[in-house]
């Protein structure tokens, strides 16, 4: 199959550490009958990654934390409170559970932001954390409050919802 040439073009904002990265962009939820796709709804993907290669097999290389357009906004509102504390401080989303496999196994992700001091310097990061492993991406504070208004844009660009008619005609009267 021929490559195409044409360039497409997609919101998304990347931040690079030494080590780490964290890239936000615009997502799709579906929910699916019957293997047919009858509802899609707009999202906002935090994907954390490492740059480095794995240490061994089993190594986590990254971490996606999608959230909904609301909780994009409170991201956003919580980066700002954070960058603008004279103090170090930390702030969470309330943690995303799923669960997996028989038996269920349930799996705990968490995002913080925060304003960090140590040994005389001190900085900005945006953290994920899944069960033991964690992906911290330390950002500078332009890079910080940019990334506050990126999800704030994504959050009201991603507030939508489609339907298919067969589902919408049997909620209207």
């Amino acid at each position: 199959m021929p490559l195409s040439n044409e360039l497409r073009r997609n919101n998304c904002y990347e931040i690079f550490s030494q080590s780490t990265g964290v890239e936000i962009r615009p997502a799709v939820r579906s929910h699916e009958e019957r293997g047919v796709v009858v509802e899609r709804s707009g999202r906002i993907q935090l994907r954390f990654f490492k740059l480095t290669p794995k240490a061994n097999p089993d190594d986590l290389t990254q971490i996606r934390f999608v959230c909904e357009p609301d909780e994009a906004f409170e991201l956003s509102h919580k980066i700002s409170c954070v960058a603008a504390s004279a103090t170090p401080c930390k702030e969470k989303l309330n943690p995303h559970k799923f669960s997996t496999g028989e038996p269920a196994t349930e799996t705990v992700t968490t995002l913080s932001v925060e304003k960090w001091e140590r040994n005389g310097k001190s900085g900005f990061a945006l953290t994920v954390g899944r069960g033991k492993d964690f992906i911290s991406v330390p950002v500078p504070l332009a890079k910080y409050l940019f990334a506050a208004e990126f999800l704030r844009y994504l959050s009201t660009d991603q507030c939508w919802v489609e339907r298919s008619d067969k589902v919408s005609s049997k909620k209207s009267p």
